[in-house]
């Protein structure tokens, strides 16, 4: 029973790589206005509206930590 679950939770972690989705060398700069914030397990995920070189409004979503690991780091400062 306990190495099935030890197997069975091995193939989770690969999906934390963003490696294959995103060129960490090409960086993106984004402005605009936050329009939602959902904070669930596992990620946090946020969205973004940002005006495009010809004004047009496109909205940007991306997904964060989780949820205790953003309470963490905000607390270190005292805030």
């Amino acid at each position: 029973m306990v190495v099935g679950i030890i197997l069975a939770a091995q193939p989770v972690s690969a999906h934390h790589s963003g490696a294959t989705k995103y060129d960490e060398k090409k960086p993106v700069t984004l402005k605009g206005t936050v329009t939602k914030v959902e904070w669930m397990n596992p990620h946090v995920y946020y969205y973004l509206d940002v005006k495009d070189s010809s004004g047009k409004v496109q909205n940007w979503a991306w997904k964060g930590s989780c949820p205790g690991r953003l309470d963490c780091m905000t607390s270190m400062d005292g805030a």
